[in-house]
């Protein structure tokens, strides 16, 4: 367990105390001892507490030699002592510069999305938030796995994700959505109630390996339930059954060379798209954005709608277009 800075600092100042002591005590001992003058004492007793040697004094009796004596252990334990200590404190400054650098940049954080576990689901899930641009943290409880996180270049934070006031630190009331990808469905499930209890308008999407974790997880407030295994699986048949589809969403989707690009556009209040006909709106024509679908504020998705379609507030478009167009147009 991490030791703090001050009580190294405590430790440090405690054994330049004992040395202190040590070196007055052999200044003491062979003054009365040797009968030797205080500065020449004083340095003889350095040189021996530092073991580099004597001064061309040297002890000729028994006593003076069995104060030598204890002056080695004694300086040799002392040092070796703070050197440890100083070493410690050290690396814990750098620790805890790094940490205090890290918090900074997570209380900075705005809109990101908070990914819970950093298996191979979370992993995955990081380097396509990366690709798109997306800022993000990954909350994991694992030390091993925060390390490489921070080693893969990514923001980290150490704790149980189910714990409330980690998702406090995580920022869970400014993140614009929460991904849940631990191994134990019980565990997705109590990081999503933590996450839905803090943040009720939060996006949460949970990772579930059964059934019954699926149900269990959007009764705990899971906006969306993923299961990897379902989802391969549904992969795997369409791939067998309609690769040319596959391939172009794919290519839609997970390609970082194609200019074109699949995204969703809100419509908002203040958009000029308020009450036009899709094509009044004319995308294409003005952006060279094609509207693919729309889902209404109600959730109902209308599928290549006709031309004469109105679009209304908070209408989500799914469109086909070039990726440096596709932001600009809800505004």
């Amino acid at each position: 367990m991490q030791q703090s800075a001050p009580r190294l600092s405590v430790r440090l100042l405690a054994g330049g105390v004992v040395l202190a002591v040590v070196l007055l005590i052999g200044t003491v001992g062979f003054m009365v001892l040797e009968g030797w003058p205080p500065l020449e004492s004083f340095f003889t007793t350095l040189l021996i507490v530092s073991t580099l040697g004597f001064s061309d004094l040297r002890p000729v009796d028994g006593y003076g030699r069995g104060l030598t004596i204890v002056l080695i252990l004694a300086g040799v334990g002392v040092l070796y002592y703070m050197a440890v200590t100083l070493a410690q404190l050290v690396i814990e400054n750098q620790f805890w510069g790094r940490r205090r650098a890290m918090e900074h940049k997570i209380e900075r954080l705005n809109q990101h999305v908070i990914v819970c576990g950093y298996g191979r689901v979370g992993q995955e899930t990081c380097r396509r938030l990366k690709r798109h641009g997306t800022s993000f943290l990954v909350v994991d409880n694992n030390p091993d796995r925060v390390a490489q996180v921070e080693a893969d270049g990514f923001l980290a934070l150490q704790g149980d994700a189910s714990d409330d006031a980690v998702l406090v630190r995580a920022g869970v009331a400014r993140a614009r959505a929460l991904v849940t990808a631990a191994q134990s469905d019980a565990v997705n499930v109590y990081i999503t109630l933590s996450a839905r209890a803090l943040n009720p308008s939060l996006l949460i999407i949970a990772r579930a390996a059964t059934t019954e974790a699926e149900h269990k997880l959007r009764i705990a407030g899971a906006t969306r339930v993923v299961s990897p295994y379902v989802l391969g699986g549904r992969s795997m048949a369409s791939m067998a059954l309609q690769p040319a589809v596959m391939d172009f969403l794919d290519l839609l989707l997970h390609s970082d060379d194609a200019d074109t690009w699949l995204e969703e556009v809100a419509i908002l209040p203040q958009s000029g798209l308020c009450g036009l006909r899709i094509d009044e709106a004319s995308l294409r024509e003005r952006a060279g954005l094609t509207i693919l679908a729309i889902r209404r504020a109600d959730g109902r998705m209308v599928i290549n709608p006709h031309p004469n379609t109105v679009l209304r507030e908070h209408d989500t478009l799914i469109v086909l277009g070039n990726r440096m167009t596709v932001e600009p147009v809800g505004t």
